[in-house]
């Protein structure tokens, strides 16, 4: 992906400055041997040699005006003598873009190399090798910026085995700065990273190339975690060979769970199989829990049911044992198995008499269910409202969700006019709720 930014114009301009420069030159040469002159193929004759030991004399003695005069000539006359005539002339300019600070010196180094790759056929080098300038020489110019990314983009599309580490680091640089200029998207910014991270983990995982430092990978993905572009797809991309390469490496596990849950990604494929190697690594009860809720979500009910039970024998505890059926009991609730959910709950605050998530459950049970005619099946707010008041006072801190539910619930109690057909007439007086739930309550009336 070749970066499109605000800067296409300037970038372009560059690009095509240098392109031209290169065919003028090259038709230069041509244009010499065609009347008959000293040819730029003819390495060897009087007038290269000569040109040569001008330019390289004068530039000895610190003469770079007249050692560039001199250099000029032997680029139009002998293009092609040596390689060692454009990186004698990308030192000079590069000098006097030092002495200087003129960006247009750039530029002609950019030529000068461009038609080094005309003449010599060594673009992958030659391309990498500007791409280090331009970062060195005018890396917060967004422009050259820009260039220097293209470049790097398009040889990791192109040639990447000649590419270093390094080269896949800078790209990934180049790409922040760009991104933080606002230049390219996120969506640019994370093919970016993940071309960089993918391929300098795998050589460090590998061995394939002696990469400088694991550091700067973790540069590179704390960057990632934090510049909002990270997504679901890329983790994906990036650590599932790993993960599936090696589950006894507890630190990446923890790390790719990290990332999957700063990303939203609790629903990907690769949470789950995390969730799998993570309880690999430790049958803890938490893990098992985690399994089996995730299997809910996916409504593998089955499998589910089997990771609760393992999380229910893995830990004796009655605080352990009491979470998990609860949320065994929210499972068969959510299947709409309201007393199968009521009877977990119970078992669960059997357990421990300060679990008051059990009683909201067990109220949730109750509210809306139908065992009976319609007058019947109000009653059992009554039941329900009974067991938020009990969570409540058992646990303060569930007061806001409790008296939510109340409010809601109590909108549903059988109205007065219900009740008077009952020979019922008066609030506070026991009643016995039927059915499944088979509790005792006291009457309220609807409020109207």
């Amino acid at each position: 992906m070749i970066l499109k930014t605000k800067t296409g114009s300037m970038v372009c301009r560059i690009i095509a400055t240098a392109c031209l420069s290169v065919l003028a030159l090259g038709l230069s040469a041509r244009t010499v041997t065609d009347t008959g002159a000293t040819s730029g193929h003819q390495e060897d004759s009087t007038g290269c040699a000569e040109l040569t030991s001008l330019y390289k004399y004068h530039y000895l003695y610190k003469e770079s005006d007249i050692a560039l005069g001199f250099w000029r000539q032997l680029l139009v006359k002998c293009p092609s003598t040596s390689e060692d005539l454009y990186k004698d002339g990308e030192t000079i300019y590069s000098e006097l873009y030092n002495n200087t600070g003129d960006v247009a010196y750039i530029d002609t180094i950019l030529m000068v190399l461009t038609q080094r790759t005309y003449y010599f056929n060594n673009k992958p080098s030659t391309d990498l090798h500007k791409s280090e300038l331009l970062f060195e020489l005018a890396g917060d110019d967004p422009a050259y910026l820009g260039l220097c990314y293209n470049i790097l983009m398009e040889a990791a599309e192109s040639f990447p085995d000649q590419m270093g580490c390094d080269h896949f680091v800078r790209m990934a640089t180049a790409a922040a700065s760009l991104y933080a200029m606002g230049i390219i998207d996120a969506g640019e910014l994370e093919h970016a990273f993940i071309t960089a991270i993918g391929t300098v983990d795998y050589r460090l995982a590998t061995g394939s190339e002696n990469c400088s430092s694991a550091d700067d990978i973790e540069n590179m993905e704390t960057f990632y975690r934090t510049s909002g572009a990270m997504t679901c797809a890329g983790i994906e991309t990036l650590y599932t060979w790993k993960v599936d390469r090696d589950f006894h490496d507890t630190v990446l596990i923890g790390k790719v769970n990290t990332m999957l849950t700063e990303a939203g990604c609790t629903g990907s494929d690769l949470y789950y199989n995390v969730a799998v190697k993570m309880f690999a690594n430790d049958r803890s009860a938490d893990n098992a829990v985690r399994l089996a809720e995730l299997n809910v979500e996916r409504n593998n009910i089955e499998r589910a049911i089997s990771y609760y039970t393992e999380a229910y024998n893995r830990d004796t505890s009655r605080l352990v044992r009491s979470e998990v059926i609860t949320r065994v009991a929210m499972m068969e609730l959510s299947r709409g198995k309201r007393q199968e959910a009521r009877d977990r709950a119970e078992h669960a605050w059997q357990l421990n008499n300060r679990n008051a998530r059990a009683l909201l459950l067990i109220a949730d049970c109750y509210a809306g269910a139908e065992f009976g005619n319609s007058f019947d099946n109000h009653t059992a707010y009554w039941v329900a409202v009974d067991y938020l008041e009990a969570a409540i006072k058992n646990d303060p801190s569930l007061r806001k969700e409790a008296e939510g539910k109340i409010r809601a619930y109590s909108k549903l109690f059988p109205t007065r006019e219900e009740c008077f057909y009952r020979r019922i007439n008066d609030e506070g007086i026991v009643f016995n709720v039927g059915g499944w739930i088979s509790e005792v309550t006291r009457v309220r009336f609807r409020r109207e």
